[in-house]
């Protein structure tokens, strides 16, 4: 088990909160799926089964999940591409940008100016900046745009 975490470790795709879905509906295509915390979890109850594990618990496993909708991604370009060519000055300035409506320890009057920017930009310029493994996508951002959910995902 010990091998397989550190093999996981080095293996797996960068953390990613976001899961990108087309739409709200049950056969909606899935752009990007979440890596987060929870993926590793249910990673690891996988693997103890595999090793001959029987997990069972009482308690219920529950997890916070943020879906954005979005219309088919566009690939920008990965960090160098996009913050080391002068020709691609104006999409770096508004990445930058985007990205510093979500900066961490905001005094509550900048963190209700940086909610009401990240609102404009999102909804009302259904526009969404992802960063996925180096790379910038665009999301062309659909109705209802995100939903926070708060899903009990059983044992394997």
């Amino acid at each position: 088990m010990a091998r397989w975490v550190q093999e996981d470790n080095e293996t797996g795709i960068y953390y990613e909160t976001w899961t990108v879905l087309s739409d709200p509906s049950p056969n909606a295509s899935v752009w990007f799926e979440s890596y987060d915390c929870s993926q590793f979890v249910h990673r690891t109850y996988r693997k103890l089964r595999e090793l001959g594990a029987k997990l069972s618990s009482r308690s219920q496993t529950n997890y916070t999940k943020i879906y954005l909708y979005s219309g088919e991604p566009t690939y920008l370009g990965n960090d160098s591409a996009i913050f080391g060519q002068p020709a691609l000055k104006n999409l770096a300035v508004d990445i930058r940008e985007f990205y510093h409506h979500f900066r961490p320890h905001q005094s509550f009057v900048d963190l209700a100016f940086s909610l009401l920017e990240a609102y404009k930009k999102i909804v009302l310029d259904k526009s969404f900046y992802l960063y996925y493994n180096y790379e910038y996508w665009h999301l062309p951002m659909k109705p209802p745009y995100m939903r926070i959910t708060y899903e009990e995902v059983p044992l394997p």
